[in-house]
């Protein structure tokens, strides 16, 4: 049961994080320094399966997300691009799924280094940590 809390939990951070688009001139709009960077989260369950999630925010607006999970049966890797906004300390998340547009909003807050995002939905937070941005890139061509 941790194993499908866990795998739930972090599913939910995938959704929240896929591939995004926006309405407005993201140009515009200034997004918050303190969160832009690339940003990760690892976790192994009991089972020895490990999941990644990156997560990278630009100046710009843009957003970019990699997951990775591994286990017995191999390596699924997923790569979403997209925009996002931000007020205050809530992100909205714009995406498309099945043909849809979807928006999520979190709540964000990013200190010494680790960016942590609660889900308003799902009383769930997850602590992310910064990394370099090649960590990333290397994912998204």
């Amino acid at each position: 049961m941790k194993k499908l809390y866990f795998f739930l939990s972090v599913m939910l951070l995938t959704l929240v994080s896929v591939g995004v688009t926006s309405c407005g001139d993201d140009k515009d709009e200034p997004k918050s320094a303190d969160i832009v960077g690339t940003w990760q989260v690892q976790a192994v369950d009991e089972d020895g399966a490990s999941y990644e999630s990156l997560v990278q925010f630009t100046k710009s607006g843009k957003w970019n997300s990699v997951d990775i999970y591994t286990d017995e049966v191999g390596v699924q890797v997923e790569v979403d691009q997209g925009t996002y906004t931000i007020s205050g300390n809530k992100v909205t998340v714009t995406y498309t799924e099945d043909g849809k547009s979807v928006s999520e909003s979190f709540t964000y807050e990013v200190k010494n280094n680790k960016l942590m995002i609660t889900y308003q939905d799902f009383p769930v937070a997850v602590t992310f940590v910064r990394v370099k941005d090649s960590v990333i890139e290397q994912y998204l061509n």
